[in-house]
C-alpha cells in the first residue's frame, strides 16, 4: 500500500471555538511525532470577538476543554472564568409559578463524569483558548483581519486560499472551521450550500446586578417560558455581579435586515433599532408576574439581536484536501449544543489523523465522516421534529433542550482511542445521553406544563 506525507502545513479558516480548539488539539496530539508542524489559523475579523454574549457549556464540553488544557487556564480568569451551572429553575414568566428543575448533578451533588455546566462569555473562552495557544504551542500562529473569499482546489498535493487584501496562502490541509456562514463551505468544498434563517432569533444583554433595586429569585440560571417565547437569565461570574439575558422568540427576517442594515448607518438609525428591539422585548416579557424580571427589563437598555441559522442537513464535508468542522459542516436548528459538538469535531478528526497518519487525507476524511454523520444527522432530525411540533403547537421547549442539555455523550467510534475522550466523561454520575436528557426530561416537562405556562 502507498505510503502518505503526514500533512506539516495545516491552515484554519476561522478563530472560533471550533477553529481554536482544532489548532489546540492538532499541536497537542501531533508535534511530537511531527516535529516541523505549522498550524496558521486565520480569521476575517479584526480581532478577537468581544461579542456573542455567555454560552453554555455542558459537561461534556467542560470535559473536553479540560483535556486541551483550556478548563484551567479559564479557571485562573478570576471574575472573568464564568460560573458553574448545577441547577436550571423553569417559571411561569406569566404567573410567576415555578415548574420545576433540571439538574447538571446527581442526587449526590456530583457532576456528570466529574463536570458540572457552566455559564461562559464568550470572549473570555475565547481568550482562555488563545492563551493556551501562546504558552503552550509555539507552532500555532493566529491572524485577523484575513478574510478567506475563495481558493483552488485543483493541485493534489496542496491547497491555496486567496484573501480579501489578495494575499494567498497555501497548506497541505485546509481545515474550514469558519462557522454557519462559512465561506470555505459556499465557495470551496459545497457551493450553493447556503445557511438558512431558522426564524428565531436570540436577543441579548448583560445587566448590572448590583444596579438592580432587587434581588433575583434563581440560584444560577432560570428559563422563563410563555408558549410563544422564552426568557433565560443567568449570572455569568463567580460573584454573581452580571446578569446574562437572553430573549428567545420569533422574529420576522425583514426586522433582522433592518436591524443589521442599522449597524452600517448614523447613530441616530441604531439608536431608533435599539429602542425597537428594546420595546420587542418588553412586550414580550414585562408582564410577567416576577418583580425581579420586571426590574431587570426595566434596567436594561442595549439588547443585541442574534438570528439563529442553519446549515442544510446532509451537505458535503470534504473535498480535495478541505474538511468542513464545527458549524461550518452542521450547524443545526436551535440549539446551544455547538460547542460540544465543534470541540468534539476537533478532538475526533485529531484522533483519525493521528492513527492514520500515512493514509491519503480522503481515507481520513471519509472515516472521520462515517464516524460522525450518523450522529449529526440523527440530532439534526430530533431538533428540527422538536421544533416544528413545538412551532405548530405555539410552544418553545425545544430551545429549552439547546440551553440544557446537561450532557453529550456519543458512541465511542469502534476501533478508536478517541473513544476515550468520550468514555471518560461517563465517570462519576451515570449520565443520560444528550437525546434521552432533553426529549425525555425537558420535552416532556414542559409538554407536562402546557397547561400551566400561563397560569
Amino acid at each position: 500500500m502507498q505510503s502518505h506525507a503526514m500533512p506539516r502545513d495545516i491552515i484554519i479558516v476561522g478563530a472560533g471555538i471550533a477553529g481554536l480548539a482544532c489548532a489546540i488539539s492538532l499541536s497537542k496530539e501531533l508535534t511530537t511525532s511531527t516535529p516541523d508542524l505549522k498550524i496558521t489559523v486565520y480569521d476575517g475579523a479584526p480581532g478577537p470577538s468581544a461579542s456573542g454574549g455567555a454560552i453554555s457549556l455542558t459537561p461534556t464540553a467542560q470535559n473536553y476543554l479540560d483535556k486541551l488544557g483550556v478548563l484551567s487556564e479559564l479557571n485562573r480568569m478570576g471574575s472573568d472564568s464564568g460560573i458553574e451551572v448545577d441547577i436550571i429553575e423553569l417559571f411561569s414568566l406569566r404567573s410567576g409559578r415555578r415548574l420545576g428543575p433540571l439538574r447538571f448533578t446527581d442526587e449526590n451533588g456530583l457532576g456528570y463524569g466529574g463536570y458540572k455546566g457552566r455559564r461562559v462569555m464568550r470572549s473570555a473562552l475565547s481568550r482562555a483558548m488563545l492563551a493556551v495557544l501562546r504558552n503552550n504551542h509555539p507552532n500555532v500562529t493566529v491572524h485577523y483581519d484575513k478574510k478567506v473569499v475563495g481558493g483552488t482546489t485543483a493541485d493534489p498535493t496542496s491547497v491555496t486560499l486567496t484573501f480579501d487584501d489578495a494575499s494567498t496562502a497555501t497548506a497541505d490541509l485546509v481545515l474550514g472551521c469558519d462557522g454557519v456562514h462559512s465561506i470555505t463551505r459556499t465557495r470551496l468544498v459545497d457551493p450553493g450550500n447556503r445557511s438558512e434563517y431558522t426564524g428565531i432569533a436570540f436577543i441579548q444583554s448583560v445587566t448590572d446586578a448590583n444596579a438592580l433595586p432587587i434581588s433575583m429569585h434563581f440560584k444560577q440560571t432560570a428559563v422563563h417560558l410563555t408558549r410563544h417565547s422564552s426568557l433565560l437569565t443567568s449570572y455569568c461570574d463567580p460573584d454573581r455581579s452580571k446578569i446574562f439575558s437572553a430573549a428567545i422568540l420569533r422574529v420576522n427576517e425583514h426586522l433582522i435586515e433592518r436591524y443589521q442594515a442599522a449597524a452600517k448607518l448614523d447613530c441616530r438609525e441604531q439608536a431608533s433599532m435599539k429602542m425597537s428591539i428594546r420595546y420587542l422585548v418588553r412586550t414580550q416579557f414585562a408582564k410577567s408576574a416576577l418583580p425581579a424580571i420586571r426590574e431587570l427589563l426595566d434596567h436594561t437598555e442595549d439588547w443585541a439581536l442574534y438570528p439563529v441559522y442553519q446549515v442544510r442537513q446532509r451537505g458535503m464535508w470534504h473535498k480535495g484536501r478541505i474538511l468542513l468542522l464545527g458549524d461550518a459542516a452542521h450547524a443545526m436548528p436551535p440549539r446551544d449544543e455547538s460547542a460540544a459538538y465543534a470541540i468534539e469535531d476537533a478532538l475526533i478528526f485529531t484522533q483519525i489523523l493521528s492513527q492514520n497518519r500515512h493514509a491519503p487525507l480522503s481515507a481520513i476524511f471519509q472515516e472521520y465522516e462515517t464516524v460522525r454523520r450518523e450522529l449529526v444527522n440523527r440530532a439534526f432530525d430530533a431538533s428540527r421534529r422538536l421544533w416544528q411540533s413545538d412551532l405548530d403547537k405555539g410552544l418553545f421547549p425545544g430551545h429549552v433542550r439547546g440551553l440544557m442539555a446537561p450532557v453529550h455523550v456519543s458512541p465511542s467510534p469502534p476501533g478508536m482511542g478517541m473513544g476515550m475522550v468520550v468514555a471518560n466523561a461517563n465517570r462519576g454520575a451515570s449520565a443520560a445521553t444528550h437525546q434521552s436528557f432533553s426529549d425525555l426530561s425537558v420535552y416532556s416537562l414542559t409538554r407536562e406544563f402546557q397547561g400551566e405556562i400561563d397560569s
